[in-house]
């Protein structure tokens, strides 16, 4: 019976060694880049409205955190039940006959709209409620899916 001799050699790249300290950085910057993104959008929901809305982004040990600082965001974000509003510092409540809305749910943006119609005034005015847009929702689905891609073009922007 005849024995054969295996022999194994290592194959050796002729690349550079690839650095994987900078992994970790690249991978923060992925990240920061998908925050910012994240608060680009966020700021399209309110584009047309007539005020600023305060977008902040924090630095946090495990990535990064987005706040929005505004009450009228938070509220549509989450919607509303329908309520009773009553005239309080006055006499009577003063409010257009119509409205367009500005944002729609399910939609990351803003249109015109707001107020029309003639001017109505009562004591107290039964409010159907608002429907929830849903952006934080629909915001943190669209990059929770994409997050990978950010990191990796840090990272292969990094090798």
């Amino acid at each position: 019976m005849v024995l054969e001799m295996i022999k194994l050699t290592p194959i050796k790249p002729n690349a550079r060694a690839i650095n994987f300290s900078r992994f970790g950085p690249a991978a923060k910057l992925g990240i920061q880049d998908a925050a910012e993104d994240v608060k680009k959008d966020i700021e399209a929901t309110t584009a047309s409205w007539n005020h600023d809305v305060p977008v902040t982004i924090k630095e946090r040990t495990d990535g990064y955190s987005i706040t929005v600082d505004d009450a009228v965001w938070k509220m549509l974000d989450v919607g509303t039940r329908a309520h009773l509003i009553v005239a309080r510092k006055a006499k009577r409540l003063r409010f257009f006959g119509g409205f367009k809305a500005k944002t729609r749910p399910g939609f990351i943006g803003s249109t015109s709209g707001g107020a029309a119609g003639g001017p109505v005034f009562r004591r107290a005015v039964q409010h159907p409620g608002t429907t929830a847009r849903g952006w934080s929702k629909l915001i943190g689905a669209k990059y929770r899916s994409r997050l990978q891609s950010y990191i990796s073009k840090r990272i292969k922007e990094a090798m």
